[in-house]
């Protein structure tokens, strides 16, 4: 017994001490680098492309939006130029009447843009293929006491495809406004255990009482947004997320970048990379008056 408690005691300190190194790290002189974010889906609106810079990491200034690019936007038949937003620069539009079509890859290029302010100009491309819209037969809202904290859930019916692999992105409203606004509280999920199947009444989301703006009342309009996203894009939005949420420090894995799909195409070579996601999908969605049952 005693020697158990000696190799533990050995473990332990093997585990919590060790040999350290002084690095010092240059965090004030980084080079600016282009961070895109935008998504093209089903819904006919102005679809919005977001161009800036990243900035150094002791910065508390709001990132530096990049005026004055070339955006350009093909669905492999037609190509159209987004153009930069008057109010808010940066920001590219498509036109107001634009909506993407399920089977179509979309491909977004950025021209015309100097991020590094080296002089010389730069070229971004990303492509995203728009999967398949999974229609939303009907929702339910249970109230549930979850973690020891009420909560809406909300049960949804749905048939998911046979044959491919599925991956979800869920989003809810309340009231037709986003309560899910940001990407830490966003629902994704692929349909390893139910793949082909009629889903029936499986919880997809829920609504937190504690959050105001998420309190359920008698009366109010409860929407669930089901968006059938890529592989890559669930695998991006679980990264981001994690790195939001914070890494165990004994049993995390090492600090690295997000995923992209935002590629440099000019200057050859660039030391320089993109940083951010251009997304195309489907999105379909359901409501109810929530009545209180």
């Amino acid at each position: 017994m005693k020697l158990t408690y000696i190799l533990a005691g050995l473990i332990l300190a093997t585990l919590f001490t060790g040999c350290t190194t002084d690095i010092t790290l240059d965090l004030k002189g980084a080079t600016p680098e282009l961070v895109v974010e935008g998504t093209i889906t089903t819904d006919t609106m102005a679809h919005i492309i977001s161009l800036k810079k990243t900035s150094t990491y002791f910065s508390n200034l709001p990132a530096q939006s990049v005026s004055g690019a070339t955006v350009t936007l093909s669905d492999g038949l037609n190509s159209i130029i987004l153009a930069e937003g008057e109010s808010k620069k940066g920001e590219y539009l498509t036109p107001a009447n634009y909506f993407g079509v399920v089977g179509r890859t979309y491909t977004l290029t950025i021209d015309n843009v100097d991020v590094n302010a080296d002089g010389v100009k730069e070229q971004y491309t990303a492509s995203c293929h728009m999967n398949t819209q999974i229609p939303i037969d009907s929702i339910k809202i249970m109230k549930e006491r979850l973690f020891q904290q009420d909560m809406w859930a909300v049960k949804a019916w749905f048939q998911d495809p046979a044959g491919e692999n599925n991956y979800y992105l869920i989003r809810n409203y309340r009231n037709d406004i986003s309560v899910s606004d940001s990407i830490q509280e966003w629902g994704v999920t692929d349909d390893v255990f139910f793949n082909g199947k009629y889903i029936l009444g499986e919880t997809m989301i829920y609504y937190a009482a504690q959050k105001e703006s998420e309190k359920l009342k008698l009366g109010d309009k409860a929407t669930l947004e089901l968006c059938a996203i890529t592989k890559d894009y669930m695998e991006y939005i679980g990264e981001a997320q994690e790195e939001y949420m914070g890494r165990n420090p004994l049993f995390g894995g090492q600090p690295a970048n997000i995923r992209t799909n935002i590629k440099q195409l000019l200057p050859v070579n660039s030391k320089t990379k993109p940083h951010g996601y251009f997304a195309a999908y489907p999105v379909s969605r359901a409501s109810l008056i929530y009545n209180g049952l």
